[in-house]
């Protein structure tokens, strides 16, 4: 049986300004005098889920979800000005427009990075985060994702040999699908972003193709669209940037989730940066980067109850 949280409707919808024409779709949930609590979407370019709701207690949490730039509801898509330094500063701009001076960062996957990165910038900002399936963002993950001495290439060989078309390199690779899905040829165009989908889809089910859901026409093309111009540039960080700056956030309490066999996003670096922050640490064997387990899904409700109880008590 699940102990996952039950939430009502949204207290409210909006979109906020944010420069350059961007409009960011926003919903707050639960307790408006709660604890806020401000979600961070997977991808880059996936859209804001209510599924994740149900990790955070409405009776103590204020929660507020998010679609970054030119993705989900949040409009327009032109990717000129989405970048990191851009969805760091929409955070900020949430902030302000909320009237929060301290909040809880909560991050899935590439959100968890963007977190991460916040928080760096703004310790005194941060009242604590629970991150999981946690993306570093490095060049050590890029080759792991989509080199052809990656793990999953490694245990997906046929699939890899379609996703990669023969190119040696991870640059070759990124430069690739990067001329396509910003081309002129539309058939093209639509034909790579399924194929960079489903390759990302595979890594982060495990091969499980019943549970692959892949999103259709305009949201599939703006999600690879997002992906590869981002990977293209390193996510626009400088190399190993959360890491080496872990030391700056080891005051703030943390929690991180992670499934060890996650094919997605490395374990091994999320230890590593686990200790040295000196985080919680929750890894749940025998699932991969999906959170959709019940055992995944009550680790992560788990660590958003602790966190609470730490912060309302200190």
């Amino acid at each position: 049986m699940s102990l996952l949280y039950q939430h009502s409707n949204a207290l409210r919808r909006f979109h906020l300004a944010v420069g350059h024409g961007h409009q960011l779709d926003i919903e707050e949930y639960g307790d408006p005098a709660g604890i806020p609590i401000i979600v961070l979407h997977g991808g880059p370019g996936q859209g804001h889920s209510t599924a994740v709701l149900g990790y955070f207690n409405p009776k103590k949490y204020r929660v507020i979800l998010f679609s970054q730039r030119g993705c989900g509801n949040s409009t327009p898509s032109d990717i000129r000005h989405i970048n990191t330094v851009a969805l760091l500063n929409d955070i900020t701009a949430i902030k302000i427009h909320l009237g929060l001076s301290k909040v809880i960062l909560a991050g899935e996957s590439f959100g968890a990075m963007l977190a991460l990165l916040y928080a760096q910038q703004y310790q005194d900002q941060i009242a604590g985060m629970v991150l999981w399936s946690s993306f570093l963002g490095t060049e050590e993950d890029l080759h792991w994702l989509y080199g052809r001495h990656g793990a999953p290439a490694q245990m997906y060989p046929e699939q890899y040999h379609k996703f990669a078309q023969n190119l040696e390199t991870l640059t070759s690779i990124l430069n690739c699908y990067h001329q396509a899905l910003f081309g002129e040829d539309e058939l093209r165009k639509r034909t790579m972003a399924t194929r960079w989908c489903e390759w990302d889809n595979l890594i982060a089910m495990d091969g499980d193709i019943e549970k692959i859901r892949l999103c259709k026409g305009d949201k599939q093309l703006i999600k690879a669209q997002q992906m590869v111009h981002f990977f293209s540039r390193n996510c626009f960080m400088l190399p190993q940037q959360i890491l080496s700056h872990g030391e700056s956030i080891r005051h703030l309490p943390i929690w991180f989730i992670h499934g060890r066999h996650d094919l997605m996003c490395r374990y091994a670096p999320v230890y590593q940066l686990a200790q040295k922050v000196n985080a919680q640490l929750f890894i749940v064997d025998g699932v991969a980067h999906c959170g959709a387990t019940s055992a995944y899904a009550e680790a992560i409700r788990r660590a958003a109850d602790l966190l609470l109880c730490k912060i309302q008590h200190h």
